[in-house]
């Protein structure tokens, strides 16, 4: 719901208990730590309307809280969305982090999707004007359980789960018939290597955060596809000045096998429609400059190119699309440095219009 023009009205109300602890470091000292005040519950009532979708209404929250009676090197979070448009689409999602020692962890998500997507084709030289609509129904899970080598490196085990059924299709999708048209079960297992040294998980000023993912599907998952999925994202941040930064960030990934499109690699970078490009190999690289304006305000302006390919090698000879833009971010708690997030970005196309709660990376 980031893309295509948005008249969009959100009202927003806080709920925020005392925190103790603001730090993401461990406690050495547990004697007098109450863990049951480490504790912030934040809720958002929206509504918006969108050309797919019509009129929506719904709310968003999140809890942030530590588990157990010592506090760990991180809080908690667990988060609600609930959406329902006027067109009789859903959405419920619960994403998660669980930190349960300073070793173990637990993140994912569990949702239901009864959505639409915009189809354009495949590749970086999809036309615009191609455009159609299909809807999809699907429950998701997705959970990758870590642990902790070191202070900032993890080895995670991911799974996920969607089993997607597409109503119906367009011309389009019916003349190209690509892979998955039918839905099916998407089902993949696989390993998950992170390295974080991050000061703040939800607006850092310093740090690096790479994810290398690589999974596989086939029968020995459940699944209908049969492929391998290798991709690998990188963000760096640094302070130029006191609430000064610069955040870049890099990611690239292919497919292998026997993919279907609804899960192939999509166009990140702002300024283009959701899934304007999709393909089976991807490479995007993006920055960005925030800065203070007053008090909970700041502002960003920002940039990326990337590009997309049937063939990883392609990528270094097809066309790469820029994009710029700028924006404003409203710290939503005093306590936490999650931000209500409103961007505008222009492509080589249409100007688009995003709002939505944390960074883009």
């Amino acid at each position: 719901m980031k893309n295509c023009v948005i008249v969009c009205i959100i009202f927003i109300f806080g709920l925020t208990s005392k925190i103790k602890g603001q730090g993401d470091s461990a406690s050495k000292d547990t004697s007098l730590y109450d863990a049951s005040s480490d504790l912030s519950i934040t809720a958002f009532p929206i509504a918006f309307f969108l050309p797919e979708t019509g009129l929506a209404f719904g709310a968003l929250g999140i809890t942030v809280f530590n588990i157990g009676e010592e506090k760990k090197w991180r809080k908690s979070q667990v988060g609600l969305g609930l959406a329902y448009t006027l067109k009789n689409q859903i959405l419920i999602f619960i994403p998660y982090e669980l930190y349960w020692n300073d070793k173990w962890s637990t993140k994912g998500e569990i949702g239901y999707y009864r959505y639409f997507y915009n189809y354009f084709g495949t590749g970086i030289s999809s036309r615009s004007e191609d455009l159609e609509i299909y809807g999809a129904n699907f429950p998701r899970f997705i959970n990758t359980v870590s642990y902790r080598l070191n202070e900032s490196f993890f080895i995670g085990f991911r799974n996920k789960l969607d089993i997607f059924e597409i109503p119906s299709v367009g011309e389009l999708l019916e003349t190209q018939s690509p892979l998955g048209i039918d839905g099916g079960v998407y089902s993949t297992a696989g390993v998950n290597l992170t390295f974080d040294n991050r000061d703040d998980i939800f607006y850092p000023s310093k740090g690096v955060l790479t994810d290398f993912i690589i999974e596989g599907a086939g029968a020995a998952t459940l699944s209908d596809y049969d492929f391998l999925s290798i991709s690998l994202e990188a963000s760096y941040f640094y302070s130029l000045a006191k609430n000064h930064i610069l955040a870049v960030n890099a990611i690239t990934g292919t497919q292998l096998g026997d993919a279907p499109f609804f899960n192939y690699f999509f166009f990140i970078g702002r300024g283009y429609n959701d899934r304007r490009f999709i393909n089976k190999n991807t490479s995007v690289i993006q920055a960005e400059y925030r800065f203070p304006i007053y008090k909970r305000l700041t502002g960003v302006t920002f940039a990326s190119v990337g590009s997309m390919a049937n063939e990883y090698v392609e990528l270094f000879s097809n066309p790469w699309k820029p994009a710029f833009g700028g924006g404003l971010r409203f710290q939503l708690s005093k306590k936490q440095k999650s931000n209500l997030r409103v961007d505008f970005a222009k492509g080589l196309e249409e100007f688009q219009f995003y709002i939505t709660i944390g960074e883009a990376f």
